[in-house]
């Protein structure tokens, strides 16, 4: 999180930076040369328009500001193909992690499912309904984590997402209830889908289409380990 945090303050150094020359640019251009200052500008004709009852008055409020971030070259530094090379080795490390583990919490209790079933007093039929629910919570995040993290950024998605994920982690492992674990392990699939669902447009952000055949197989790795904890859930069962 630190290490997002400092990405996040260098970026946005950067793109004020940028801003602030735009800016100067513009009022530079926007300046009148020493031939204009003695002309006055020219008059314009005014047609007055009587106001009636089925022509209300327009009220126009302030202009919305927007700030468009664009890629202006190869060597920019706001592009994060750009970043250092060891940056986005963290990067890709820790997303990989982050895959592993949150997809680990899909069907790390089916090694449990007995002593669960025990303690809610439930069949053990009706105990693999808590993975159920995690699966189905991580089909219906999905839906959402791709445009969300288009709108506010991959950063904060992932953050948000994770956090959220380890308050119902902790939920699913300290409810009384087979209720309450079920409820809970919906929501620990909700915010896992955001990992498991955007990782990939994480590695073409970073890297550029050659870079990317080294990079993929990483983050491959760690969803066919996910795939392969869910199959073991279900040769188990």
């Amino acid at each position: 999180m630190m290490w997002s945090f400092i990405q996040y303050r260098s970026i946005g150094r950067q793109v004020k930076e940028e801003i602030s020359r735009k800016n100067t640019k513009q009022h530079d251009e926007k300046q009148p040369s020493k031939l204009e200052l003695g002309k006055s500008p020219p008059l314009e004709r005014t047609t007055a328009v009587p106001l009636t009852s089925a022509q209300p008055t327009p009220i126009q409020g302030p202009k919305e500001e927007r700030i468009f971030v664009r890629i202006s070259g190869d060597d920019d530094p706001l592009d994060p193909r750009n970043w250092p090379l060891i940056s986005r080795c963290k990067n890709i490390a820790i997303l990989a992690l982050l895959i592993f583990a949150q997809a680990w919490a899909g069907a790390a209790e089916s090694m449990a499912n007995t002593q669960a079933s025990k303690a809610f007093h439930v069949g053990k039929t009706t105990e693999t309904l808590s993975t159920a629910m995690y699966l189905f919570g991580v089909g219906t995040g999905s839906l959402f984590a791709g445009p969300l993290s288009e709108t506010v950024g991959r950063n904060p998605t992932y953050l948000i997402s994770t956090l959220c994920y380890l308050f119902f982690v902790v939920g699913s492992a300290r409810t009384p209830t087979f209720v309450g674990q079920v409820f809970c392990r919906y929501f620990v699939g909700l915010f896992a889908s955001a990992t498991l669902a955007i990782n990939g447009s994480s590695v073409k952000d970073q890297f550029r289409p050659v870079k990317r055949a080294f990079v993929f197989p990483v983050i491959a790795w760690a969803n066919v380990a996910r795939m392969d904890q869910q199959s073991y859930f279900f040769k188990s069962y």
